[in-house]
């Protein structure tokens, strides 16, 4: 009995040190408790969490594995096993044993989350099905949908990307959530939905100079130059040295007419970013008021020395 108690305790401390980040003393007792307990399936659930916070999928798998050899179908296991397959590239092996989980446990959200994200990574055309159906079974906000959302994103399925950081931003209010929903209703030419994402990112976080860039992208793709302007200064009043921020006022002003204040942000551009110049110099040819130059280096030198002049 008192052998058990030794081996519950050290497991109990190892987990302990291992939530609250001191690897090195979890790593410790692990050890210890391979040597006293080597066929123990706790143990060796252990050391799968270990090797996993380690970035070592193979050993996790490994050692997830002897686990559920010895308890079959326990859960945690499983989803450790889950966890290690993906970190491998074996998706399929993942949603396997994700599905596995959900059907043991399928009120748990965590295996049901898990099963749809290797799903989308296994077949990107499986996204919006995969999405609905989650959304019946777990149809209450989570923070867990933010992870459904990128892997939607990245496998090109936007309208499915949106929707489950729609319902992450619901649960879990963050600039960072706001950003990444803006980004895929723009992606999607929803400019109206993205400039009010941004607007909401820009609530939660005002000196988010990237939130304050993407809410002029989306305002000047809608045709509203001189909100896209003022969106933009207040990016570069946080980030002056947002390149990228200086072109794209300086298109901003030109749409409004003002050729020599978006000649100054043009040269304000090129001096921070130098690969900026081209970019620039087709954009000083577009109407309302444009400059066709035929001597390149001339323009890039005038550019440069307005901006030097304007800052």
């Amino acid at each position: 009995m008192r052998e058990g108690m030794d081996r519950a305790v050290a497991l109990s401390q190892a987990l302990k040190a291992l939530a609250g980040g001191e690897d090195a003393k979890a790593v410790g007792l692990a050890a210890s408790l391979v040597r006293q307990w080597p066929e123990d399936a706790s143990v060796h659930q252990l050391m799968a969490a270990i090797a996993l916070r380690q970035s070592k999928p193979g050993d996790a798998q490994r050692w997830a594995l002897s686990s559920l050899a010895r308890r079959p179908d326990h859960f945690a296991t499983l989803m450790l096993a889950a966890v290690a397959a993906r970190a491998k590239g074996d998706g399929s092996v993942a949603l396997q044993r994700y599905a596995r989980a959900a059907e043991l446990e399928p009120t748990r959200p965590e295996a049901a989350f898990g099963a749809t994200v290797a799903a989308i990574e296994v077949d990107s055309n499986a996204a919006p099905s995969a999405v609905a159906a989650l959304r019946r079974r777990f149809p209450d906000p989570s923070p867990a949908w933010a992870e459904i959302g990128a892997v939607c994103e990245r496998a090109g399925q936007g309208e499915a990307a949106v929707d489950a950081y729609a319902l992450a931003l619901q649960a879990q209010p963050s600039a960072k959530l706001g950003l990444r929903l803006g980004a895929a209703l723009h992606s999607l030419g929803r400019r109206g939905e993205a400039a009010a994402a941004f607007q909401t990112a820009l609530q939660l976080d005002p000196a988010s100079a990237e939130a304050w860039f993407k809410l002029g992208l989306a305002l000047q793709d809608s045709r509203l130059p001189s909100r896209a302007e003022a969106a933009y200064r207040r990016a570069l009043a946080l980030r002056p040295d947002l390149a990228e921020a200086q072109a794209n006022l300086g298109v901003a002003l030109q749409e409004q007419g003002d050729l020599e204040a978006a000649k100054q942000a043009y040269g304000r551009a090129i001096n921070l970013m130098p690969s900026a110049f081209g970019r620039v110099a087709q954009a000083l040819t577009t109407s309302p008021k444009g400059e066709l130059w035929l001597d390149l280096a001339a323009l890039r030198a005038h550019l440069s020395e307005l901006g030097r002049l304007s800052r």
